[in-house]
């Protein structure tokens, strides 16, 4: 009884020891996620709901608050506000101007500037921004934009920059990764790699240095100014606080990777926002039990709303949905169309994954983002990809060639189209099939996504930063690193040789030519 009783003691005061070692090790993290769009926020908010859960104070910037109260270390400041930019900017109709690199890069930079002055001005970011240096030992920073990472600054914090999908060229030689843009394109072009064909090398170079000056000369400016404006005008200029992050994490899965070489600071996470839990309504559950035939799900993500949609796009997709032999649900902005077929139910908001686990969906008809595009890997749902903006172009090629997969260009959309690529995707089980290969390979990793993006947050708190993991080519100018000066010397130097030789030469034939007529002169008198 008394060695029962010892036992137990000992048991209590190592739950309170460990209670209070977690409380002495638990950090403060700072999380901003501006991007008003709930798919890259299921990536974003999982993690600031994991940290929250191994207990560390996490303070979380988003437009999608998570509003779960058994998260008692997470306090929320909402900025839904962001999500006012749609009523002004609308991605829908971006694809009419896809092939026009620089207005996308000044749509995007306009789109942005526009979301952190929503975000930045609430009440809850600016008493934020009241407390002093020191606040938090991590920030969290979303990547796509240079602005959130003038809170490394703010606070004198280390910065890890998150990103819910691979980074433009520019991210990427910044952190002294390679932007070779025959072997990595950027994330604007819609390239498989290696790139093959001489005209897509030149257009490939082109998405490359055009992106990077963009930033050097359009987004780093404006986002300078921003950042100035918020967190502080005695700030270093933003492209150099930029560089002195201490990781940029980018979620990129095997079958899209492009297989860079990255270096130490630069982790590629991913299968991170697909362990939320999703619930389905009784009614939806019931057409998905009933669809014996099959289903096929469409859904074009959450940007491009169909109400935007210029001409006969909206009746051209309903014509075709409704000439299935299938049961369709669809995410529309109304749950009921004038003309809408029998076997098509419209929703405004589905449950994806819950959706895509169902054993009768036979299709996925997608915009291709990558979030999506994972979720139907995972779940084995061959594609229909009906790319936009941004990186939906080159996932849609990549997924249509490792064949699960078809892609129907925005600009060749048509009733018959549509209607004949769904139907070979969901007949024909080699979509299905391939789908499963991927989906073996995708799964078959040593380590989840959420317990990688843990560690190297607690790393990084840990160590107070990473600079030891920086690498050198960060630090020096492209022609430094490209050994343009060595080139330049080298190429000088054979010039030199060249010329030298040349006129020795020159010298030697002018003086055999002389010893020649010397001696041809002499014999003449002889004679």
């Amino acid at each position: 009884m008394f060695l029962q009783q010892s036992v137990c003691s000992a048991m209590k005061y190592s739950i309170v020891f460990a209670a209070l070692l977690s409380n002495v090790y638990s950090a403060r993290i700072l999380c901003y996620f501006y991007f008003p769009s709930i798919s890259h926020q299921y990536v974003f908010g999982q993690i600031a709901k994991e940290l929250s859960r191994r207990g560390h104070e996490v303070t979380f910037i988003t437009p999608n608050p998570l509003n779960d109260p058994q998260l008692t270390n997470l306090t929320e400041i909402d900025v839904s506000v962001g999500y006012n930019v749609w009523k002004t900017h609308d991605l829908s109709g971006i694809s009419t101007i896809h092939n026009d690199l620089l207005s996308i890069y000044y749509f995007l930079s306009d789109l942005n500037e526009n979301i952190f002055n929503l975000e930045l001005s609430t009440e809850g970011v600016k008493n934020l921004l009241k407390k002093p240096k020191g606040s938090y030992d991590l920030i969290l920073a979303e990547s796509q934009s240079p602005v959130p990472y003038g809170l490394m600054h703010k606070f004198d914090a280390p910065v890890i920059a998150v990103s819910s999908l691979n980074v433009f060229s520019d991210y990427h030689n910044l952190f002294g990764n390679p932007i070779h843009p025959i072997l990595f394109p950027d994330i604007m072009a819609d390239f498989n790699k290696p790139v093959a064909a001489f005209g897509d090398k030149i257009r490939s170079l082109y998405f490359t240095t055009l992106g990077c000056l963009m930033h050097r000369f359009v987004i780093y400016p404006m986002s300078d100014r921003i950042a100035r404006k918020y967190f502080g005008s005695d700030m270093p200029y933003i492209r150099d606080v930029v560089k002195n992050a201490s990781l940029l994490m980018v979620n990129v899965n095997p079958i899209f990777s492009d297989g860079r070489p990255n270096v130490p600071n630069v982790i590629e996470f991913f299968n991170v926002h697909n362990t939320r839990s999703e619930g389905m309504s009784r009614d939806l559950k019931q057409i998905l039990d009933n669809a014996k035939e099959g289903v096929v799900y469409f859904s074009l993500g959450t940007n491009v709303r169909f109400d935007h949609v210029q001409g006969d796009v909206k009746k051209t997709i309903m014509e075709a949905l409704g000439d299935l032999p299938y049961t369709v649900i669809c995410k529309w902005e109304s749950e009921k169309l004038e003309g809408q077929p029998k076997n098509v139910h419209l929703r405004k908001w589905l449950p994806q994954q819950a959706i895509l686990a169902h054993p009768n969906v036979k299709a996925f008809v997608t915009q291709g983002g990558l979030q999506s595009a994972e979720e139907a890997i995972i779940n084995a749902v061959p594609l229909v990809v009906i790319p936009f903006l941004g990186d939906q172009p080159l996932n849609a090629k990549i997924l249509t060639s490792k064949g699960m997969a078809e892609t129907i260009s925005p600009k060749d959309l048509n009733r018959r189209i549509l209607t004949e690529s769904i139907m070979k995707v969901a007949q024909d089980e080699k979509y299905r099939n391939k789908a499963k290969e991927l989906r073996d390979i995708f799964l078959d990793q040593p380590q989840s996504g959420i317990d990688k993006v843990i560690w190297w947050c607690e790393y990084v708190i840990r160590h107070k930063g990473a600079k030891h993991l920086r690498s050198p080519a960060a630090d020096i100018p492209l022609w430094e690193y490209f050994m343009l000066d060595v080139l330049a010397v080298v190429l000088i130097a054979l010039y030199l040789v060249y010329k030298i030789t040349k006129v020795t030469i020159k010298i030697l034939l002018e003086l055999f030519k002389r010893s020649t007529a010397s001696t041809t002169s002499k014999k003449k008198k002889k004679n």
